[in-house]
């Protein structure tokens, strides 16, 4: 975890993402932000909590596979 100021992290905006860790923004020697990469699983871990919602709700696997093909169609094409 790395700890910067405001001014220098809009300065350095660019490669400070680039390296992917996490970053707390500081003003005033105060935190003001935390960013976190995402990792890799975290779609993975939304799906299946998504998954499980929908089952508790009593969406059928046909259901909820139609909802989520035309969700992607429509935010990726």
């Amino acid at each position: 975890m790395k700890f910067v100021g405001v001014r220098e992290f809009k300065q350095e905006v660019v490669r400070y993402l680039n390296e992917g860790n996490e970053i707390v923004v500081m003003k005033r020697k105060k935190p003001i932000a935390r960013l976190t990469p995402v990792q890799k699983k975290s779609a993975e871990i939304i799906l299946l909590e998504i998954g499980r919602v929908l089952s508790e709700a009593g969406v059928s696997k046909r259901e909820a596979l139609k909802a989520l093909d035309r969700a992607r169609r429509e935010i990726y094409g």
